[in-house]
């Protein structure tokens, strides 16, 4: 008898990079084991390219693969929105300029098949540049955290694999939020303030792509938007006053340097004088483990 399938891989997608998209896709269709289903969520794009690949993946055969629009908007919305259709009782995220790791599906499904209870599995990555070469070391999972540890970074980082039901119980995820932060931050701290189980899984599935050749949240979005949304989701969690301008300061002169533009009136500057992003401060990776 077939077993039914477990997992569904959701990808958002707006005006996706054609290329970084289509590799995403074939992450997806090249993996190990065919147990999976895909659901590929356009937030409105108007991009004739990524349309184009939306209009052909629509029309695809395959019966584990389907295209929705984003009900609302943001990758929230469109995250929302795939939850409340999908068949299967676990899904995981994949933006559409990264990878999977061509076992992540089979990792994945023998993790929920031994470990019925947890509610969220979460693996180690390596990130990789604009022609997909590795530019990192491997970065485990965390094993165990606790609540007060999501107020100095996220603890649990890609690739994330949920439980639909628990997602839909708290809400899912919280679209008053904006583009940052909002998907793989708030709303794992929410899973975990209600009482979600975690199981770290010590392999890379996950192939983060740190990029500049197209739009990228921790890149294009200004850093001064990225300072404001953080501090939404600080106060949404409780925070003092004096913890979140602490560690807004403390973030500031860190990753969030990676921003291209300071803030609106710095981006209109810099695009009207034709700055290069490839000029903009790269976060360092450790390549040795």
């Amino acid at each position: 008898m077939k077993q039914p399938d477990l997992l569904t891989v959701l990808m958002p997608c707006k005006d996706a990079h054609p290329a970084y998209f289509q590799l995403a896709l074939n992450s997806v269709l090249q993996q190990s084991v065919p147990h999976w289903r895909l659901m590929v969520i356009d937030d409105h794009s108007t991009n004739e390219a990524t349309l184009k690949i939306l209009e052909d993946l629509a029309k695809s055969e395959d019966h584990r693969i389907r295209v929705v629009k984003n009900r609302t908007r943001y990758i929230t919305g469109a995250l929302n929105t795939a939850m409340a259709l999908v068949e299967t009782p676990f899904v995981c995220s994949l933006h559409c300029d990264d990878l999977l790791d061509e076992n992540a599906v089979k990792v994945l499904n023998d993790c929920i098949r031994e470990f019925p209870e947890v509610d969220y599995f979460h693996s180690g990555r390596i990130h990789i540049n604009d022609d997909g070469k590795q530019i990192s070391k491997f970065y485990p999972p965390k094993e165990s955290f606790t609540l007060a540890d999501f107020k100095q970074k996220g603890p649990v980082k890609h690739l994330h694999c949920w439980r639909v039901k628990l997602a839909l119980e708290i809400g899912g995820m919280d679209e008053t939020l904006g583009l940052h932060g909002a998907d793989d931050y708030d709303f794992v701290w929410c899973m975990a303030e209600a009482g979600c189980r975690f199981q770290a899984v010590n392999e890379c599935l996950y192939y983060y792509r740190d990029h500049r050749t197209h739009y990228r949240l921790t890149t294009h979005v200004t850093r001064e938007k990225q300072v404001n949304e953080l501090r939404k989701i600080f106060r949404k969690h409780g925070m003092t006053a004096a913890e979140i301008e602490e560690e807004l300061n403390r973030r500031v002169n860190d990753y969030l340097q990676q921003a291209l533009y300071e803030n609106e009136n710095d981006q209109q500057q810099k695009e009207n004088d034709n700055y290069d992003p490839n000029n903009g401060w790269r976060f360092e990776y450790p390549v040795e483990n």
